[in-house]
């Protein structure tokens, strides 16, 4: 295991504000629960998203691979 690497900071800061600022909202609405359930398919979208806007592909290159 290597760790997060250098390229995966900003996307994984993008899904971590997500989930965060999901679990604000949805503790002041008093559906945590749900959102949390909600946010967690958002939060990989957005890592997603946001690593495929600064480099041009939506998952690591690990992920990519195929084993061989």
């Amino acid at each position: 295991m290597t760790g997060l690497k250098p390229e995966d900071r900003v996307p994984m800061a993008a899904a971590i504000a997500v989930l965060v600022s999901s679990n604000i909202i949805g503790y002041s609405l008093r559906v945590t629960i749900y959102i949390s359930i909600l946010a967690a398919p958002l939060a990989i979208i957005a890592f997603m998203t946001v690593r495929y806007l600064l480099y041009g592909s939506m998952v690591p290159e690990v992920l990519r691979n195929d084993g061989s």
